[in-house]
């Protein structure tokens, strides 16, 4: 509890009432007040935001809040009434003369009376707006005599609460509205391609180069590896990892990359590249390349069991979701709600996993996987290595695989037993989360 929270601890007090906002409602604790005719000064806290309204007779009459957003000076700002230097001119000069901000520019006709009652008027709206948006947070009610001080505003509780809520309404209908148009804009410039692909890593670069030179050389896969402390730290942890079931623990990295090939280093080190140190996307991705990894080694024990590459079916699982990276990076910024930027991607993910897979020139069989994981057809086509990742993303979400009978892959695949492999998959799990 912080030390604006203590203050509201109970009170031997008689006049002072105080409690929890999670349990009595803002919008409930007016209306009592109201009821009441009460006058006095109701102190709300939630975390470090602290507000004091100042009551006479059941009327709002004044504030006294921490928030910047609602400070006078920052409302007159903003609303336009007087510029930054002659705003600070004023500040100075009502200081010096121990007046109210308000009472000297009226005094100075800088502000006329019925500027300065709506100006403050605004300014008990937005704070009790913003209060009635707490979810919780704590109250302390100290009652009084009333004030002989004359208020400028003066606003009756219950009429205050309807007219703040209605801008919380408008301001949320504000919100959704932007983001309904900003959503329909990305869509559309995704469904033209029209935005810009992350260029291909050095790493990658480098890897693509001295596997496809003639006269290339395992030495130099093996320095452009070792020079990437954290990528050789992955290669290392997956060759060692029940993936590969090796009797010993491989230690050296050529070994491991003897182990691996030349396809399965490339899924690997894409994987890496992808998957950013730090940034406000990187539990989404951090969580995709667990779950990757998983269908990775499920996809290729499918693979084992019909005959097909099974290094090309670890490479397929492992990036086909890459899509979903790219798109998280580039809505990162937009102004979305999550549930927007979700459907975005869920829309879009298998287009933009295409054409990173084209930019990189990842091989043909792994981007196919990407372009046709999602297709409900493959598992009853010709075209097993989609269909196969398909599975392994299928059983790696429910635990199970679905009745193949109509599918040619059906017959092989008979033989996996999907309550047995649970378990193997659990240590699976173990291991990758240690990935990454």
């Amino acid at each position: 509890m912080n030390q604006a929270a203590k203050e509201i601890r109970p009170l031997e007090e008689p006049d002072c009432l105080q409690g929890d906002l999670g349990l009595m409602p803002l919008g409930d604790l007016l209306a009592w007040i109201e009821a009441r005719a009460l006058t006095g000064a109701l102190t709300l806290v939630n975390g470090t935001v602290r507000k004091v309204l100042s009551l006479e007779s059941g009327l709002l009459v004044g504030l006294v809040s921490n928030r910047q957003e609602e400070s006078q000076e920052y409302i007159l700002s903003g609303a336009g009434f007087l510029d930054a230097e002659r705003l600070a001119h004023a500040r100075r000069e009502s200081a010096a003369q121990n007046l109210p901000l308000g009472r000297y520019l009226v005094e100075q006709k800088l502000l006329d009376p019925p500027a300065l009652k709506r100006l403050q008027g605004f300014r008990l709206l937005l704070a009790l707006a913003d209060a009635l948006r707490w979810p919780g947070g704590f109250f302390l009610l100290r009652k009084s005599e009333p004030s002989v001080t004359g208020r400028v505003a003066r606003l009756g509780l219950g009429e205050a609460v309807k007219r703040a809520r209605a801008l919380n309404e408008k301001a949320l209908a504000e919100q959704r509205s932007g983001q309904d148009v900003w959503y329909e804009t990305l869509s559309q410039r995704l469904r033209r391609g029209d935005f810009s692909l992350p260029p291909m890593p050095k790493t990658l670069l480098h890897l693509r180069q001295a596997m496809e030179d003639p006269q290339g050389s395992p030495h130099q896969v093996l320095k452009i590896v070792m020079a990437d402390q954290l990528l050789t730290s992955r290669i290392l942890k997956v060759v060692n990892s029940s993936f590969y079931a090796v009797a010993n623990p491989v230690t050296s990295v050529q070994h491991a990359l003897v182990l691996l090939g030349y396809k399965v280093l490339l899924g690997i080190a894409t994987a890496h590249c992808v998957a950013p140190a730090s940034g406000a996307e990187r539990s989404r991705v951090v969580e995709l390349m667990r779950h990757s990894f998983k269908c990775a080694y499920v996809a290729r024990k499918l693979a084992g069991l019909c005959g097909e590459d099974e290094e090309i079916a670890f490479v397929g699982g492992l990036l086909h979701d890459i899509g979903k990276v790219v798109l998280w990076r580039l809505l990162a910024e937009q102004e979305l709600a999550d549930e927007q930027c979700e459907r975005l991607v869920a829309a879009h993910h298998v287009q933009v996993g295409e054409l990173l897979a084209e930019s990189w020139h990842l091989p043909e069989a792994v981007s196919n996987v990407i372009s046709r994981h999602h297709d409900s057809d493959c598992l009853v086509g010709e075209d097993r290595m989609p269909a196969l990742v398909q599975l392994a993303d299928r059983y790696v979400n429910e635990g199970c695989l679905p009745p193949l009978a109509e599918s040619p892959l059906g017959a092989a695949l008979a033989k996996f037993d999907s309550a047995g492999f649970a378990a193997e998959l659990e240590q699976v799990e173990v291991f990758v989360a240690g990935i990454f």
